[in-house]
């Protein structure tokens, strides 16, 4: 076995967990600031009916 046929398996499987993780990042991200800005609708309009 090669140690660069070793290294490019590796660097694969390293490469497609980082990008997993990434996109799950940035999916929690806009999650988050979706939330919030639920959240600031739902406040602002209590505050204006009150």
């Amino acid at each position: 076995m090669e140690l660069s046929s070793l290294f490019g398996s590796l660097t694969g499987s390293l490469g497609d967990e980082i990008l997993v993780w990434a996109v799950a990042a940035v999916a929690g991200c806009i999650c988050l600031v979706a939330v919030v800005n639920v959240l600031d609708m739902l406040l602002d309009n209590n505050n204006e009916m009150g």
